[in-house]
C-alpha cells in the first residue's frame, strides 16, 4: 500500500479578489429538506452539495474590501492569516470559479511529487 502526499498549492494570487465576495460554510444536511431549503435560499444563501456535505454560500463582501478590489488590512495584524493560505483545496478554487461564473482563481493544486 502507497501513501499519497497531499496536494501542493502553486501559483499567486492574480488579485481578482473574488474569494473576498461570498463567505462557504458547511451546513446542516436537515437544510436540504425542500421546505427548509426554499426558506434558506429566498433569504438569498444558495444551499450544494459537494464532497459528501452540504454547503451555504452566501454572497457577502469583507468588509475591508475596497472600491478598487483590494484588501484593506493587507500587511496589517487584523488580516486573518486565513485570507493568505485560501485556498486550501481544489475544491476551494472550484468554489471561487462557480461563484465567479467563469475560471478566475489563478492558484492550482498538484501532488507533491510533481514539485520533486
Amino acid at each position: 500500500m502507497s501513501i499519497q502526499s497531499a496536494p501542493v498549492r502553486i501559483g499567486e494570487c492574480n488579485t481578482c479578489a473574488a474569494c473576498c465576495k461570498f463567505l462557504i460554510l458547511q451546513v446542516n444536511p436537515a437544510y436540504m429538506d425542500a421546505d427548509r431549503r426554499r426558506w434558506i435560499e429566498l433569504h438569498g444563501i444558495r444551499l450544494s452539495e459537494r464532497d459528501g456535505g452540504v454547503w451555504a454560500r452566501i454572497d457577502i463582501a469583507c468588509q475591508h474590501l475596497t472600491d478598487d478590489g483590494k484588501c484593506g488590512v493587507f500587511g496589517t495584524p487584523e488580516r486573518p492569516e486565513t485570507c493568505g493560505t485560501f485556498p486550501f483545496v481544489q475544491a476551494d478554487i472550484d468554489l471561487v470559479d462557480e461563484w465567479a461564473g467563469e475560471k478566475v482563481c489563478s492558484y492550482s493544486f498538484v501532488p507533491e511529487e510533481v514539485l520533486v
